[in-house]
């Protein structure tokens, strides 16, 4: 019988954030496997050696898609722990969000690596009600379930304030994300072939790249690309989601040649068009400012780029940018002070030299060694 301990990672949408963790337990010692119903390779596959049990994959089109890929999926991680996985330790990464409640029908060790507070970002997308009946029983079982869980880690202070009115007593770990700085990284323009390939060579390129969703004010960038006359300057949004067509009809119909709409590149041409980016955009609703800080804020650290955020004041995300002084954070209404900040940026070369050298200096803090800090030997 193999002395190895055992580690099931749960999470639905996984990354090169989830592939990483799985890699590390398993060069730690750990037999390793990974429930998921989507799995985003970049440049690092999953080790051999490491189980992959595939469930529904999440759908994001519509919230009623959403909450039946989030429930079958509970419902399959279930059955999976309950034949496949008895006495082994359980990581739930907060997709599906109920996944963790299975914790109440099984005795398996767990911990939770918290990237979005459940239910309260339903709540404050309207999702469900704050005051139904589903939610203050969800709300009592986390009680119950955090009260459980070996370790309990999240990403910010902000999330861990937050989760304290779950946790109580209980200690919640504040553990930074990581990015590949190897794989992302600056490349100049004249070698750059996403640069060449839209012919960006002689632009000044704002660029969005990520989820076009109902929660994202990606629409503002449209509203900017009509007020910039500078012809030099070129907007870039790179996504698919529930606004695409509204985007694309906004552009067309305002008849506008600085603004392209392109969809999610390959994991192969991600670096060369990150890197294309002048100014990198970081959206974050504003209910859910404090539920939340989006991975690819440390993916654009790592390219260099200065960053123009769009997200509440007292947001992690602008207390992230503050502290590392590698852009600025805007409400969406502010379309005037964004665009003075554009215009700053491309008409001082010196300051925009601070700031992508500031965001690639950061990036040096959310390297891949964070991961290593997640993996705890004792976790049986």
């Amino acid at each position: 019988m193999s002395s190895k301990k055992d580690i099931v990672i749960i999470n639905q949408d996984s990354g090169y954030l989830m592939i990483d963790l799985a890699n590390a337990y398993s060069l730690a010692g750990y037999n390793v496997s990974l429930v998921a119903g989507r799995l985003v390779q970049r440049d690092k596959a999953l080790a051999k050696d490491i189980c992959l049990k595939k469930i529904i994959k999440f759908n994001r089109t519509s919230t009623i898609k959403r909450l039946l890929t989030w429930c079958w999926g509970t419902f399959e991680i279930l059955v999976y722990i309950i034949l496949k996985c008895r006495n082994k330790h359980l990581l739930f990464v907060s997709n599906p969000p109920f996944a963790n409640l299975v914790t109440l029908f099984v005795k398996n060790p767990f911990s939770l690596l918290i990237y979005d507070v459940w239910p309260d970002a339903l709540t404050e997308f309207g999702v469900f009600s704050k005051h139904s009946i589903f939610v203050k029983w969800w709300q009592k079982s986390n009680i119950k379930v955090f009260g459980k869980a070996k370790r309990i880690i999240t990403l910010t202070p902000g999330m861990k304030n937050l989760l304290m009115k779950y946790s109580g007593a209980k200690a919640v770990e504040v553990l930074p994300i990581w990015t590949d700085n190897k794989f992302l990284r600056p490349i100049k323009k004249e070698s750059n072939k996403f640069v060449h390939q839209h012919n960006l060579a002689e632009k000044f390129v704002v660029m969005y790249s990520g989820n076009l969703g109902y929660t994202h004010d990606v629409e503002v960038l449209v509203d900017l690309a009509a007020k910039i006359k500078d012809k030099d300057i070129q907007i870039i949004i790179i996504g698919e989601g529930d606004k695409r067509e509204i985007l694309q009809k906004k552009i067309v119909d305002s008849k506008l040649d600085n603004c392209t709409l392109l969809p999610f590149q390959s994991a192969e041409d991600l670096p060369f068009s990150l890197a294309s980016a002048d100014i990198a955009v970081v959206t974050l609703g504003k209910d859910a400012s404090k539920l939340s800080i989006p991975s690819k804020t440390y993916n654009l650290m790592s390219v260099g780029a200065p960053l123009l955020c769009i997200a509440e004041e007292n947001s992690e995300l602008n207390n992230l940018i503050g502290r590392y002084q590698i852009g600025q954070c805007f409400r969406a209404y502010q379309l005037e002070a964004m665009y003075d900040f554009i215009m700053e940026l491309k008409q001082s070369p010196q300051k925009h030299k601070l700031y992508a050298s500031n965001s690639l200096k950061a990036s040096k803090d959310f390297g891949p060694e964070n991961i290593y800090k997640f993996i705890d030997h004792h976790v049986h």
